[in-house]
Parts: structure tokens; sequence; C-alpha cells
């Protein structure tokens, strides 16, 4: 009995294996079609952890080691991030060590802040490179930061494409670049005035170390708008600038915060400056010295204590020598309060952008308490 269970069993094994057999080579499928489509099902994936697909596209770090992402190429216009693309980039650049592009920055923090308001912060990854997927709306103020140095693009950009042919390539504007070869700053400090001393405001006493510290960065020689220099009397009252007794002047409209022109007031950033170059233009004629002022360099003065101040706390000092004449070596690229006291005279302060490259020797001029 216990035989003829058996062989039964064994019988109706092989009738399921035979029906089996048939019903694959009726339908054609062999065992590697039925592995694939067991794959295409889901039942051969791995785990989600596991998962990973090499074409996907980068994060929002915009952090990628694939050498086919040019450096150096405007991205906005190209095939694959212009407008209307699926990965669209609103801002995108690549950043180097120098002006000529000799080596690729990596870890650079890009601040970008946007027509609204909106602040975003990017970091460039292995190739230099840096990007936002998100939607920003021009024109935008961009700065640099690595190593505890700041680098401000001195205009606001028009759009986001930072290798576009108008801008950051060589033999326009240079590349985009953060440097760790740190630059000094050096400058004379004289007495305001030969004469008597006056209340009246004139370029030489007032106004050239306002356009110094603000303006020559890029209204001179080497700088982005060479076009329109700014580092001589004669240039600031160009009659195209300034119509002294005038509040018209294309100069002060420039400057005002409150004009539909007043681009330049972010680098101003002044009202008591502002004030002050509508009182030399309007009221003093755009003076080049002051009543009773009989030559434009004041006595040299000797043992002032010059400091670049960030955060209330003084990171670089100097004084000066018998010259008037004073030496900050290797100065971090950054925005500072540049403070000159000494015991007689009133305390000269103002702000001071250290740059990377065309950076002018100051000449400030303090007046006697």
């Amino acid at each position: 009995m216990r035989y003829l269970i058996t062989e039964g069993f064994l019988k109706y094994i092989i009738c399921l294996l035979g029906i089996t057999i048939f019903l694959l080579n009726g339908n054609g499928i062999s065992f590697a079609d039925k592995v694939k489509i067991d794959y295409d099902n889901g039942f051969f994936h791995q785990d989600d952890e596991e998962d990973y697909d090499e074409s996907e596209g980068d994060d929002d770090d915009g952090e990628d080691d694939d050498e086919s992402h040019n450096a150096g190429r405007n991205c906005l216009t190209s095939d694959c991030h212009s407008n209307g693309n699926e990965h669209h980039f609103s801002v995108g650049g690549t950043i180097y060590t120098d002006a000529d592009g000799t080596a690729r920055r990596t870890g650079a923090e890009i601040k970008v802040i946007d027509a609204t308001g909106t602040t975003t912060i990017l970091r460039s990854d292995g190739l230099g490179n840096f990007y936002s997927e998100k939607t920003l709306n021009a024109p935008f103020i961009i700065s640099a930061l690595y190593g505890g140095r700041e680098v401000k693009m001195p205009i606001p950009a028009p759009d986001g494409g930072c290798n576009a042919e108008s801008c950051h390539v060589i033999g326009v504007a240079g590349r985009v670049f953060i440097s760790t070869n740190d630059l000094d700053l050096t400058g004379t400090v004289t007495e305001a005035a030969s004469g008597r001393v006056s209340s009246e405001i004139s370029y030489n006493g007032d106004i050239k170390s306002i356009l110094d510290a603000k303006c020559i960065i890029c209204h001179s020689s080497g700088g982005i708008k060479s076009d329109v220099p700014l580092t001589t009397y004669t240039e600031v009252t160009d009659p195209r600038l300034v119509i002294p007794g005038s509040a018209d002047s294309l100069l002060l409209k420039r400057v005002d915060k409150n004009s539909s022109i007043g681009t330049m007031w972010k680098y101003l950033n002044s009202r008591s400056d502002y004030k002050k170059m509508k009182k030399w233009i309007v009221k003093y004629n755009a003076q080049e010295f002051s009543s009773g002022q009989v030559s434009s360099v004041g006595e040299a003065i000797s043992a002032a204590r010059v400091s670049l101040r960030q955060n209330g706390s003084v990171r670089y000092k100097a004084v000066t020598d018998a010259e008037g004449t004073f030496v900050m070596k290797s100065v971090k690229a950054g925005e500072y309060i540049l403070k000159i006291s000494k015991k007689g005279y009133k305390t000269y302060k103002q702000s001071y952008q250290m740059n990377q490259s065309n950076v002018i020797p100051l000449e400030i001029t303090i007046k006697k308490k």
C-alpha cells in the first residue's frame, strides 16, 4: 500500500513537470526571458539604499566630478542648462585661483543675492564649478568666500552666466577667482589743509578719500569701469558727471538711493557721504580746495595709528613713518572699517573694501581738532 502511494506521488510530480515544460516551450519563453520579465517586474531589484543610477543628475550642491562638465564654459547657454531644459541653471560659473584661470578653486562659498533679496549659498565642486537650479531673479549681487577672504563683484551681474563671453573670460574681466596670495595695503596720511582750518567741503579735503575707498577699484585703469575714471579732480569733475551748483549732476544721481538710476548707491552705502558729496557740488561748486588752502598736500603726519577692523576687532594695524606712509602686509580680501587716529587730530573712519587686484595706495587727509 505504501509503495502504491509513493508511486502515485512520483507520477503526479512528473506530470506537473511535463505540463510546465510544455507551457514554456509552447509560448516561446526561455529561462533567460523569464529572468528578464522578473527583473522588469522588480523581483531582482536591489534595496532602495543600494540602488544607484550613474545617469542621475547632480544634487543641489553642484558637486560633480564628471570631467564632461566643462569648467570655464557658459553653462547657461549650453544645450543642457539653458532656459527651457529640465536642468535649467539660473546662476552658474567656475571659480579659479587667479584671473588667468591657472587652477580651479575647490570648496569656495559663493553667495548670491537676487533682485528680490533672496540669498543663496553655493559651493564650488572639484572642477571649480558652481550653479543653482533655483528660480532666481537678476540682477545678482555676488561674492566669493574662501579661507577668511571675501571678494565682492563690484557691480550687480545682469544675468547668472558668470562664464559668458562678455564677462569673466580671459581678455575681458578675467576669470572669477579668489587667491590665497594676499596683497599689501599701503597709503599716506597728511594734514587736511596747509592753510587756515576751514569748515568748507572740498575735493582734496573730503571727497577724494570717499571715492578712493569706494569707487576707484572699478573706476581706474585696469578696472571694469576704466572708461569713467575717478582718480583725479579733473576726472571727477568731468562736465558729463558734475555740474557745479547743480543737484542734477549725474555723479549725484548715480549714488542717490532714491534715484531711478542710483545703481551705485550700494557701493557708497552712506547717507553722510552722499550728503557731503551733494553739499560739495551744490553749495561749494565742486571746489578742489577749501578757501585759504594754498596747496593740495598738507604736512605728512607721522606716528598716526592706522587699523583695519571687522566686527569690532582689529585685524591689521600699522603706524605711519616720518613721511606719513604706512604698510599693512598680506591683507585678506574683505570689507573693513579703516580707522586713523592721532592725538590732536579728528579720528578718521571710512568703510574700505580690500580686493585682490588693482589695490591703489590710499591718500588720506585728517583734520586738526
